[in-house]
């Protein structure tokens, strides 16, 4: 990526001027001052005063109403504007738009704060916590995620048809470790035989501590405890449902109570999971970076600090601490990946693949790009196979 695409993209992430030149110094060994900066972005017709209509604004806001953004609050839905949209406006201006626009909405999420444990973390890739979620298996949608503890960066988050089979849950694991080539010093999971690979490998990578003070080389570099004692990512599921799933969840139901759907038959998952799964994986895709750019708020006796996850994950000198990622060879990685295989695509069976892409050749249809395409690819799919008309 050449320096203005990076500037250009970080401006519609949000990131400060500051944070722009930070990165640009960090990733492309760039330096500029922020006078440069300024004349470039001015140069993309891009500031920081919002300069969009109000009737794009509010059209954009309807759209994500619509769809997956139906739960976010306005500070969400001020960032999902910029990301998704590329619409620059102030966070009050979403926020007086959604008490029009959905009133009912933001009086169901006033809730009262409640009182949190204090978690400690010396800095990124200190600790990483996995864990699967679960909400969405009923329709043959599971989802698997990671959750950096001290930057709060979400990692990976992936959804196919389990998140309970271990080789799949190190392919997850191991294509991380591939792109940043390392692990963390510790990896924090619930008990379960699905973490049992993810297990073995980490404590395979970390089988010999780098300096006399790590303590967590060896069996002590992979963490078994009970849900409550990963926090990090359990926190951020709860910030998922808002994000995401709820809407997917209720979809499905709606479906379900439609009679349009029985979650408990096979041909119909399968439609489904074909239909649907690339869409909700964009959908996770879209809730992963929003998560990553939006600014972490201060709150008291916090042990990590404050800011935007990808900044603090980064560059975690900004935050006087350091990057305590293990470094990995690529040839422990080959031997890793024999423990590991690929998810069904789709989440679905080579021979159901098959069948559907022809009943698709057929019929004249297209990879969805939307709900709307997505159900009607569902409802021509369930209709040709329960009727035979292969």
């Amino acid at each position: 990526m050449n320096r203005n695409n990076f500037i250009i993209n970080s401006f519609h992430q949000g990131l400060s001027y500051k944070e722009i030149l930070a990165c640009l110094l960090k990733s492309l060994n760039l330096v500029l001052s922020l006078r440069q900066l300024k004349r470039i972005l001015r140069d993309n017709n891009l500031r920081r005063r919002g300069n969009n209509n109000q009737v794009a604004i509010v059209n954009a806001i309807q759209s994500e109403l619509r769809g997956d953004g139906c739960n976010l609050g306005y500070r969400s839905m001020h960032q999902k504007l910029i990301l998704r949209h590329r619409l620059n406006t102030s966070r009050e201006q979403v926020r007086l738009l959604l008490l029009h626009l959905d009133p009912e909405g933001v009086e169901s999420r006033k809730r009262r704060r409640l009182r949190r444990r204090t978690y400690h973390c010396r800095g990124p890739n200190d600790v990483w916590h996995i864990d699967g979620y679960d909400k969405l298996k009923p329709y043959g949608f599971a989802v698997h995620g990671c959750v950096d503890g001290y930057s709060r960066k979400v990692l990976w988050l992936t959804v196919g048809s389990t998140n309970n089979d271990p080789e799949i849950i190190a392919k997850h694991y191991l294509d991380y470790v591939s792109e940043i080539k390392g692990t963390a010093r510790r990896i924090r999971a619930d008990c379960g035989t699905e973490n049992s690979n993810v297990a073995g490998v980490q404590r395979f990578f970390r089988l010999h501590a780098e300096d006399e003070d790590d303590n967590f080389s060896g069996l002590e570099s992979f963490l078994y405890g009970k849900s409550t004692s990963n926090q990090r990512i359990e926190a951020y599921w709860s910030r998922l449902r808002g994000a995401a799933s709820q809407f997917w969840i209720n979809l499905f139901k709606d479906m379900r109570d439609a009679g349009e759907l029985d979650e408990t038959d096979d041909i119909y998952r399968d439609c489904l999971r074909f239909s649907f799964m690339g869409l909700v994986q964009q959908s996770l895709d879209d809730a992963r970076l929003l998560h990553n750019t939006h600014r972490i708020r201060p709150y008291p006796l916090q042990e990590c600090p404050n800011g935007k996850p990808n900044i603090i994950y980064g560059i975690p000198e900004a935050y006087d601490t350091v990057d305590y990622k293990v470094e990995v060879e690529e040839d422990e990685i080959g031997i890793a990946r024999e423990v590991t295989k690929e998810p069904l695509e789709l989440g679905c069976s080579v021979e159901f693949l098959e069948l559907a892409n022809f009943i698709m050749e057929e019929e004249g249809l297209q990879a969805p790009e939307n709900v709307d395409e997505a159900k009607i690819l569902y409802f021509t799919l369930t209709a040709v196979i329960r009727n035979g008309h292969i």
